[in-house]
């Protein structure tokens, strides 16, 4: 069974997101990722060693003007998290970006609420 976030933490000093998991992903320290990035700068999801994590809905009509791009991410077990960056020389993570809640299909046929956390300002 696959990781789900189940909060995200935006963390604008270190200009990086942490996503807040509810169980330990299948290798923890640093390692590459694929992160999926929509329209605008959405982060749609993170694939890291065969899991999936979706973080939002692609913005319908957008799929064209998506990206996947590979990046070193930070992952903890204690507890369960992903950290990854907002930004690297060729891409930038626009959304999240501070307190807002927003739905996503679950994978099961179903919508998921996903909320994120602005810290540190």
């Amino acid at each position: 069974m696959e990781p789900n976030v189940e909060r995200i933490v935006v963390d604008p000093r270190n200009n990086r997101l942490i996503l807040e998991l509810d169980r330990v992903t299948r290798v923890t320290g640093e390692t590459r990722a694929m992160i999926d990035i929509g329209t605008l700068g959405r982060l749609i999801g993170i694939e890291i060693a065969g899991d999936y994590l979706t973080i939002s809905d692609p913005v319908p009509g957008g799929e064209l003007l998506g990206r996947s791009v590979e990046v070193n991410v930070e992952i903890g077990s204690d507890p369960p998290h992903v950290a990854i960056s907002r930004r690297g020389p060729t891409w930038e993570i626009s959304f999240p970006s501070g307190n807002q809640c927003w739905n996503r299909a679950d994978g099961e046929g179903g919508r998921r609420s996903m909320c994120s956390v602005l810290i540190g300002t």
